[in-house]
């Protein structure tokens, strides 16, 4: 039961498309073969074919692109020029200080921004029946008060126009306001009508502050008593308690003080104070 069976390697020709065993004597004797050497060949030489068809497409393309963008531009400059024929050029006529557009027979004044012109009867107008290629600022203009290059601006007495241009538009502004969550406070729901109307309000044993009336009418806020502190101090009934000592008394005023201090902020927090 010691024996098992175990496979030899084997080696795959892509040239061949075939198995062998893969061992160095097998690889080199199907290798040196006529057969694997007429197939390595074959396919070397389709390679070769198959390169030289790329490279000719590649090239073909190219012309076929150049002779496409060549005919592009071509048609692209005609269009132009003829555009700029139909719309026509703004002329600067020192006789009457106007410019004048000869293709469509209208005047433009760059100080009133209006123009005039038309038939059979000319008329002053802001709104001419022209393409918009040929208004004045569109359609190239030379001479005059108005700079080359800008468009058709009513321009001051010295100066030049800068419509047109993008650093003289105007720039929108927005004002962003910033608010701020103030987290609430965790008393805010108990206080005002909500907190108790009677009793005493504060710490620990009955320390703080009595309520006598309703939280409407302000809650009149009274201390709380000496005598019942001196009660618990000794007496009974109320009555004078024993003498202390300088340290003790100091320490019972301490005491009372943070009561009276931890009263008042309880009262706060009530909306009492």
């Amino acid at each position: 039961m010691t024996e098992y069976w175990k496979s030899n390697a084997m080696h795959w020709c892509d040239i061949c498309k075939c198995w062998m065993n893969d061992t160095k004597a097998a690889r080199l004797n199907h290798e040196r073969g006529a057969q694997h050497q007429a197939k390595l060949a074959t396919k070397l030489r389709d390679m070769a074919k198959k390169s030289d068809q790329e490279t000719k497409a590649k090239a073909f393309n190219e012309a076929a692109m150049s002779k496409i963008e060549a005919a592009a531009k071509k048609q692209y400059e005609q269009d132009r020029k003829a555009a700029e024929a139909a719309a026509g050029s703004w002329t600067w006529d020192t006789e009457c200080s106007y410019y004048y557009n000869v293709t469509h027979r209208w005047y433009y004044d760059p100080k009133t921004q209006w123009y005039y012109g038309g038939e059979p009867t000319p008329e002053w107008s802001q709104s001419p029946p022209l393409p918009a290629a040929a208004m004045f600022g569109v359609a190239p203009h030379e001479g005059g008060p108005v700079p080359k290059g800008t468009a058709g601006a009513a321009v001051a007495a010295g100066g030049a126009s800068t419509s047109g241009r993008l650093d003289s538009l105007p720039v929108a502004t927005k004002t962003v306001q910033r608010v701020l969550a103030v987290p609430k406070h965790p008393l805010a729901d108990v206080g005002g009508y909500r907190a108790p109307t009677t009793g005493r309000i504060g710490g620990h044993m009955g320390a703080g502050v009595e309520v006598e009336g309703g939280a409407g009418d302000g809650g009149n806020v009274t201390k709380r008593k000496r005598e019942e502190q001196h009660a618990k101090a000794g007496g009974k009934g109320g009555t004078k308690p024993a003498a202390v000592s300088a340290e003790e008394a100091e320490a019972l005023a301490r005491r009372e003080a943070a009561r009276q201090r931890v009263a008042q902020r309880t009262a706060a927090g009530f909306g009492y104070l």
